[in-house]
């Protein structure tokens, strides 16, 4: 009996000495971590911004309009070509073949045509020396227009197949970019079907849509600079087209801004902000909001922060950053002036860790 008290009593300890364990483990993860913050760096400027997607200035959809299947395609998405340069072959077969009868009607006409030619010239002599009468004359006249009118249908015909085969071998129609493709060597081309697309990348220019209260900050010449966050330069542009109507644009202003010499980094779809070089009448200040680089995370080809959350918590936020500015980099969206940062951490952060100051 004293003994199975005894070991009872072991048990019991054991338990409360476990319980005690866990409470202990879990008040150490309940824990917060202690970090260092600051508020996110911002100031006003007299600069309007807006932004845009870069575009080619000079894109073209390649069609035919000859119906063939595809024989060859001589070009990849990506290849550089030059204007007049041969990009994919059409089967041509019957073409040939209308192509050839369409020279031996032109030749026969031809050699009708100089043989009246030459009975009319004979003809005009004789009656020059009264040897024929005016309608024997007349009569080899008719035959001379209808012999010429038949050499003009046989040659009209004959170019209107040579100009069909110059639809079954596809050109560029000017020095650029394959920017895509839309068949493959084996398929029915038709006519109107869009086969290549074709983009000058010697002219890049940035297109975008304005509100109404924003177009009245923008006007045509004016200098600009285009920030392009992906390659992490700002280059020197200006306004080519400014919108005098939104009715077909779902009220929204069209703007078009080139860029003062094309740069090579840049390509076709990219996002760009653009910044007035002066302040334009009716402006005003702008907020620019930027943090240290140190502090960005980025996964998967996103950028975040983590900032101080109101209930004491980590919160990563992904933000869409613009220039940098010495060591810092300017947040476009994602931040308020009122966001506090997290610059350090006694410990990794996530998503929802309890952390003080």
């Amino acid at each position: 009996m004293t003994r199975h008290k005894f070991i009872y009593g072991i048990l019991t300890l054991a338990l409360l000495s476990c319980g005690s364990s866990d409470k202990k483990d879990k008040s150490s993860d309940n824990q917060a971590v202690k970090v260092e913050t600051m508020k996110v760096n911002s100031s006003t400027q007299n600069r309007f911004s807006f932004s845009g997607t870069i575009s080619a200035k000079q894109m073209s959809t390649i069609k035919t309009r000859h119906a063939g299947y595809v024989k060859n395609i001589l070009v990849n998405v990506g290849d550089k070509v030059k204007k007049n340069q041969i990009l994919l072959n059409i089967d041509n077969a019957d073409l040939q073949t209308k192509l050839q009868q369409a020279k031996a009607g032109k030749e026969q006409a031809q050699k009708q045509f100089e043989i009246a030619q030459k009975d009319l010239k004979r003809y005009e002599r004789l009656k020059e020396s009264n040897s024929i009468s005016d309608k024997e004359l007349e009569q080899i006249q008719l035959q001379y227009q209808s012999s010429l009118s038949a050499f003009e249908q046989a040659k009209q015909s004959y170019n209107q197949v040579a100009a069909m085969m110059d639809y079954t071998n596809i050109k560029a129609p000017f020095t650029g970019t394959i920017s895509n493709k839309m068949i493959q060597e084996g398929d029915m081309a038709m006519p109107g079907m869009p086969l290549l697309s074709l983009t000058s990348s010697s002219q890049l220019e940035v297109k975008s849509n304005l509100s109404e209260t924003q177009i009245t900050k923008v006007k045509p010449r004016q200098k600009v600079s285009i920030q392009v966050p992906s390659v992490g330069k700002t280059f020197k542009g200006i306004i080519t087209e400014v919108s005098s109507s939104s009715e077909t644009n779902g009220n929204r202003y069209f703007v078009k801004t080139a860029f003062k010499n094309t740069p090579k980094e840049v390509l076709s779809g990219m996002f760009a902000k653009l910044y007035t070089d002066s302040r334009t009448q009716g402006d005003s200040k702008e907020v620019l909001v930027s943090i240290p680089q140190s502090v960005l995370v980025r996964q998967n080809g996103l950028e975040g922060v983590y900032v101080y959350g109101k209930s004491n918590t980590a919160l990563l936020r992904w933000i869409k950053t613009g220039r940098q500015i010495g060591d810092q980099i300017e947040v476009l969206s994602g931040l308020t002036p009122q966001d506090k940062i997290i610059i350090s951490a006694e410990s990794r952060l996530y998503n929802g860790l309890n952390i003080t100051e």
